[in-house]
């Protein structure tokens, strides 16, 4: 008899047996669990959602740690900007990192409107940046504050809880004299005149009507530099000559002004002893912002820093084949080699050659200065934007890792650093030889040819009555400098080259500094009217108007 195999029944405990087969009771619990995660996903989304929404709506919190004050150098408005967008403002201020921690984080509203039209108005979140260090000892560093508001706007404020105190604003250059602009640290109980002579007249270029060859015209006049001064206090002579350089067009002058804080309703710390170097970076900032539209070249340097272009004819031509086109080179960092030299006291008598052909090369070295295309930066320190290195770009709104700019140190060129000049009379300076360029040991620094068109066009400017008749007033001696070079090194250069210089704990300032005057050397200082906003939590503000130079202070810091 045939055996029949009947079908076999289902029950909870036969599925257990039958693990890997299909079974609608299976699929009714697999479709419940996947249920249960999309809701447990979506619930989750969401919390994370409005999560999301409660940290952009709601500003970061910021520890106040105490109520200070803050100086305004200068604020510009861009009505069209290549880096900055279109209707941006830029505020260079010194103020007390110390009112928050970090001084970046803390939030600033910037009110634009229109005087005629109380209704035109627009208010902004500004972001605050430094090139200071927030770590070291200066308790005072350079803040550049930005934002955007809209075209035409004629009247800028800063709000703080309500409280709203109304800045002076201008306009940045759009023109310049020439595609390049040296921007000089300021200066203060400055004496040596022949180191403004040297700088200015191998970075400048001028353009002779006589000539009518076109490589004439490119070839005749070195090397194609605008200069920007800042001045503190100058010796009244020094002064005088080089304001007869500005009626020619050849420099341009702007008084750097001491930070003072005309009212306040509490004790506060000193801003010019506790602030790096007199805030040389607030100086290099406001300079690159006020020619960032007129200009492809801005350099960071200091009077007696002479950069001379190395088998190029122009600071243009070479700045241009060393950046390349490239996009990932954010500045151009030549270093600076020390050299020793003499010059001589007479205006009648100068010679650059003299300069270049008695100079020692020392066997220090200081550290180096930037050249920059100013559309890729808005700041910088004394020698480079810390912004510099590891500066990200994104080329697409997707990209989520950066590209990277980094500073390109240049190999075959160095800063000629006049270190030490020593007076001598003319009857003692010896025809030496051209130095070798300290950048690659091997072309000379400068060509003779080069050297003599510069002394020519020199000593035609010098035989010029307003610019003559100075002579017997020049300084005829260092008194300034071996009193300030002094104070530096016991402040800090002497720590520096023993290594024991620590930024967090001095703050490298020689403000302090003892500078006697003189009855028959008196000095011109800068000096403005100082105005105090309202009282403000926790910054309240400060700033000058109708800056101008004065000879009732003296050759004070």
């Amino acid at each position: 008899m045939e055996k029949l195999i009947h079908p076999m029944s289902y029950s909870l405990l036969t599925l257990r047996k039958l693990r890997y087969k299909l079974h609608p009771l299976r699929l009714f619990k697999l479709f419940l669990f996947i249920g249960f995660l999309i809701i447990l996903f979506l619930l989750l989304g969401t919390t994370a959602f409005k999560h999301k929404e409660l940290i952009i709506e709601t500003p970061k919190e910021i520890v106040i740690l105490q109520k200070t004050h803050a100086f305004v150098h200068s604020a510009y408005f861009y009505p069209v900007s290549k880096s900055l967008g279109n209707n941006a403002i830029a505020i260079v201020t010194t103020m007390n990192k110390r009112t928050v921690d970090p001084i970046t984080d803390y939030t600033i509203k910037v009110h634009g409107s229109m005087i005629e039209n109380r209704r035109k108005r627009m208010t902004n979140v500004a972001t605050l940046t430094t090139e200071h260090l927030l770590n070291d000892r200066c308790d005072y560093s350079q803040v550049l504050i930005q934002s955007n508001l809209f075209p035409g706007m004629n009247k800028l404020e800063i709000e703080s809880e309500g409280v709203l105190t109304e800045i002076p604003f201008k306009m940045p250059k759009y023109s310049a004299p020439k595609p390049v602009v040296f921007c000089v640290s300021p200066q203060f109980a400055a004496e040596q005149w022949q180191t403004f002579l040297t700088q200015l007249h191998i970075s400048k270029r001028d353009i002779p009507t006589t000539r009518s060859s076109l490589s004439e015209i490119f070839n005749i006049f070195r090397y194609g530099a605008h200069l920007q001064l800042y001045i503190v206090s100058m010796v009244e002579s020094y002064y005088k000559l080089i304001k007869e350089y500005e009626k020619l067009g050849l420099v341009s002058i702007e008084p750097w002004l001491t930070i003072k804080f005309p009212v306040t309703d509490g004790p506060y710390l000193e801003p010019n002893r506790n602030v790096e170097l007199r805030n040389q970076a607030a100086a290099h900032t406001d300079c690159i912002l006020m020619y960032k539209e007129a200009v492809s070249f801005v350099g960071i340097l200091d009077m007696d820093d002479i950069l001379i272009p190395n088998n190029a004819n122009s600071y243009y031509e070479e700045f241009e084949r060393e950046y390349g086109g490239s996009w990932f080179i954010s500045a151009l960092q030549y270093g600076k080699a020390d050299f020793e030299t003499i010059k001589v006291a007479s205006l009648e008598d100068q010679s650059i050659t003299a300069i270049v052909k008695n100079a020692r090369r020392l066997p220090t070295k200081d550290q180096g200065k930037s050249f920059v295309r100013p559309e890729r930066f808005n700041s910088s320190w004394s020698h480079y934007s810390r912004n510099s290195d590891d500066k990200p770009m994104y080329w697409t709104p997707k990209q989520s890792v950066p590209l990277m700019m980094r500073r390109k140190a240049m190999r075959t060129n160095n800063i000629f650093h006049l270190k030490n000049m020593f007076l001598k009379n003319l009857t003692d300076v010896k025809d030496g030889a051209v130095p070798l360029n300290p950048g690659d040991n091997i072309t000379q620094l400068i060509s003779e040819d080069h050297l003599a068109e510069i002394d020519a066009e020199m000593k035609s400017i010098l035989a010029l009555e307003p610019i003559a008749k100075l002579s017997a007033t020049l300084p005829k001696d260092d008194y300034y400098m071996p009193i300030i070079f002094k104070c530096y090194n016991d402040s800090f250069y002497h720590l520096r080259d023993t290594h024991t210089l620590m930024n967090d704990v001095t703050c490298v300032n020689a403000f302090d500094c003892e500078l006697p005057q003189r009855a028959d050397m008196p000095c011109v200082h800068s000096d403005a009217t100082y105005h105090s906003g309202p009282s403000m939590f926790p910054i309240t503000f400060h700033w000058a108007t109708d800056a101008l130079f004065t000879n009732e202070i003296g050759c004070y810091q």
